[in-house]
């Protein structure tokens, strides 16, 4: 097929030919990926990604690898949430991923991780043995676990303020005093 694009990076109009090819990529963990990819040739020969889906390529290398892993394709994602009827949000929240890869994966912009295809699996087995999603405990925020342990900590095991401490580098003893305590866990 023949068609006529205006190309952007050239700033020039001209004819190009359709051209579908199979290749191998590599992407993640994955060396040797056979993938049907599609151009437009120009008169020169050279090959440029299809002007009005600059994507094209990347969505079919991505279906590509889904399918390589067993893994959940995107259409396959969303129609699992609208069948348990929640939002993308709410289904992020509820699987403890964010709302913006999520989003992402649905979109076929992103490849869900392992981790994250557990979660998908998951979640399709709750809706298929059952018909809604399991409520887990939401994992605890880092931050917060680490305050919690900062405000439970006695102060019994601090060095008193004057404390002298020895360091020893490259054969130099160097003495050092603490001043002020700042908080803290060792």
């Amino acid at each position: 097929m023949k068609k006529t694009f205006f190309n952007p990076e050239t700033e020039t109009t001209g004819e190009y030919i359709e051209v579908w090819q199979y290749e191998i990529m590599s992407i993640k963990d994955v060396e040797d990926l056979l993938v049907r990819t599609h151009y437009w040739q120009d008169t020169d020969g050279e090959l440029w990604l299809d002007f009005n889906d600059p994507n094209e390529n990347f969505r079919n290398i991505f279906t590509a690898y889904r399918t390589r892993k067993g893994y959940l394709q995107p259409h396959q994602i969303k129609a699992l949430r609208h069948q348990l009827g929640l939002s993308v949000r709410e289904f992020a929240r509820r699987l403890g991923l964010s709302y913006a890869k999520l989003s992402q994966i649905e979109n076929n912009k992103r490849i869900q991780t392992l981790s994250q295809e557990i979660s998908f699996r998951k979640a399709q087995q709750d809706y298929q043995q059952q018909g809604f999603l399991t409520d887990y405990p939401a994992p605890q925020d880092p931050g917060a676990l680490l305050t919690q342990a900062l405000a439970a900590r006695t102060t019994e095991n601090l060095k008193s303020r004057h404390q002298l401490y020895v360091t020893r580098e490259l054969g130099q003893t160097n003495y050092f005093e603490i001043g002020k305590l700042s908080g803290g866990m060792a």
